[in-house]
């Protein structure tokens, strides 16, 4: 599989200077983003520091065997914190700079992301329906290290404030919990996926992501030449009137030039869902009914990340609650479709809205069996016990 590289960064419309940095090189396999700390002293020396530190360290990481390529990503990270928080205690004009990172290495058939801050990272696929009609998806694989993730999955709360959760501002939302050379341990999230031909990496900083919306994002993605698609997206992320610094990087595996025009890829009878296992390890995309053979076969351990559609109706888990973080899932048309699970209540299935339609017998078969397997899990929590594992999952749905 080809790998292709392209960049591009803009001030924007109100700050001064440029406190993004990049660089991306397809000969080492490696891209690597990184965002000054909104407006922190010596912003852009710091994200300097860290791209050109990450750069040296991991300019020789194909050579590096797969097992050891995460380890070498965690460990160049940790060395580049430290760099930064020397170098902000010896220079008083960098005292209290800080700066994200996303890093990806393309190296024997994966990828591997290192990633602190709220900088992101996407996976763009392109996908048949049975129609024969092209369909384009888009999942984010990194998760924001910020106040609004904290809220949203419940980490922490606001009891016994006067502000709800869904009135504070998007400034408190976006309040980093970790970044680079403002702790002694970012704690850098690894994640690795294997590569299939066709897939397209998407990395930004939150100037894009931050003002613009996945779906326009992926519009204004499809509407040209990838080679053309950074320059694309910053034009319209300064059209919405973000005002932070915008880079985005566009990586593409595939030996089709336009891996979005000249597809050729998979046939999904439904929309494609991915799996991220505690490990790091991201899988897919997947139908929904592979992710229920999965659920069937009991083979997912705790703490995955999952999706699961079944028709019009979504089942969400977690281990402890149901996490409703993804807003699609919360417009009007799926309320209704919505199967809570929680050890206080335990409401009846929906089978009201599971669609009612003329079925093989094999189909009626696979049904009764997924009927089974919820029921069984439902009487299990009634129970007080689970007889099977903890499946948790929270969506990573497409858009």
């Amino acid at each position: 599989m080809k790998l292709r590289m392209y960049g591009a960064t803009d001030k924007g419309l109100v700050r001064a200077l440029n406190q993004d940095a990049y660089a991306c090189d397809a000969s080492t396999g490696v891209v690597i983003l990184s965002d000054g700390m909104g407006g922190h002293a010596a912003g852009e020396v710091a994200s300097q520091m860290v791209v050109e530190g990450l750069a040296e360290s991991l300019s020789q990481i194909s050579q590096v065997d797969l097992q050891e390529i995460a380890y070498k990503i965690d460990e160049a990270i940790q060395s580049v914190n430290t760099k930064l928080l020397v170098k902000s205690q010896e220079d008083a004009s960098c005292r209290g700079m800080g700066a994200t990172v996303n890093v990806l290495c393309f190296s024997q058939g994966f990828v591997t992301i290192g990633h602190v801050g709220d900088s992101r990272t996407y996976l763009l696929r392109a996908y048949k329906s049975p129609d024969d009609k092209p369909r384009f998806s888009s999942w984010q694989l990194t998760i924001d290290h910020n106040l609004g993730t904290f809220l949203d999955r419940g980490i922490v709360n606001v009891t016994g404030t006067k502000t709800p959760p869904s009135n504070i501002s998007p400034r408190d939302r976006s309040k980093l919990t970790r970044g680079m050379g403002v702790m002694a341990d970012p704690k850098p999230d690894i994640y690795t996926k294997r590569l299939t031909d066709g897939d397209v990496f998407l990395t930004c900083s939150d100037g894009l992501h931050g003002f613009v919306s996945d779906r326009d994002v992926l519009k204004t993605l499809i509407s040209g030449p990838l080679a053309e698609a950074p320059q694309r997206m910053i034009d319209i992320a300064k059209a919405a009137g973000a005002p932070d610094n915008v880079t985005i990087i566009l990586t593409v595996v595939s030996d089709l030039e336009e891996p979005f025009r000249e597809f050729k890829g998979p046939v999904f009878t439904s929309r494609p869902f991915l799996l991220r296992l505690p490990t790091g390890e991201v899988q897919g995309p997947l139908t929904s009914s592979e992710i229920i053979e999965l659920w069937l076969k009991r083979s997912l351990p705790g703490n995955t990340e999952m999706a699961a559609g079944l028709g019009d109706w979504v089942l969400l888990r977690n281990k402890d609650s149901v996490v409703q973080t993804y807003s699609e899932f919360k417009q009007n048309s799926y309320l209704n479709h919505v199967y809570i699970e929680s050890n206080e209540e335990l409401p009846e299935p929906p089978v009201s809205s599971y669609p009612v339609s003329s079925t093989t017998p094999q189909k009626k078969k696979s049904k009764a069996l997924v009927w089974s397997f919820l029921v069984l899990v439902l009487l299990s929590l009634a129970l007080g016990s689970l007889i099977i594992p903890e499946i948790p999952s929270i969506l990573l749905p497409a858009y």
